[in-house]
């Protein structure tokens, strides 16, 4: 004898969705067959049974067609079978260039908003690492400090070169005040 969905949940055809959920949950306990008390043989087929039961009854549409025959005239429920789902593949070759050109005028806009919005840049001043282009002040000990470009300075370091090289012979060679190595330096 086949059991109706509303009997394998255990509530009654006029049950709410809320009372259908709480059966459906109590009865998955029962009988899945990763919790079930016991050893069941036919536990899975139960657990079919209770989800296909709340597949149906847990859907508006799916439950008005399964209750439709119970009108007095008919006691055997309708079977709802499972919709099929068709898979359309997606269209090949279309790029999505309108979202593209808006994502990217969008991000142009904001950087030109951002920029009219900040303030002029500050020039930085010396970090006090030498570096080819920097400004450098020789100091009573005879070693190149950096200074800032625009004021008073001794020269330009051109290159750094390590303790055991020299340098080029258009270039004065002084020490570096932090002992990293020689600076170049064309005086001017």
């Amino acid at each position: 004898m086949s059991q109706s969905h509303y009997e394998v949940l255990g509530v009654l055809p006029s049950a709410s969705q809320d009372e259908i959920r709480v059966a459906y949950r109590m009865r998955a306990r029962e009988v899945h067959p990763d919790t079930a008390t016991g050893l069941r043989s036919d536990s899975s087929i139960q657990m079919a049974r209770v989800a296909e039961a709340w597949r149906v009854l847990s859907d508006a549409k799916l439950r008005r067609i399964y209750d439709s025959p119970f009108n007095g005239q008919n006691s055997e429920p309708v079977r709802v079978v499972h919709e099929q789902f068709v898979h359309v593949p997606a269209v090949r070759g279309v790029f999505p260039w309108r979202m593209i050109g808006l994502m990217v005028a969008g991000i142009i806009g904001l950087v030109l908003v951002l920029n009219l919005l900040s303030g002029p840049a500050v020039p930085v001043g010396p970090d006090g690492l030498l570096q080819a282009g920097s400004c450098i002040e020789v100091n009573t000990n005879q070693l190149a400090v950096e200074v800032d470009c625009s004021g008073k300075h001794s020269g330009v370091v051109r290159s750094l070169v390590g303790f055991d090289m020299t340098c080029p012979s258009d270039t004065q060679p002084i020490r570096d005040r932090q002992g990293m190595g020689i600076a170049c330096v064309v005086t001017g």
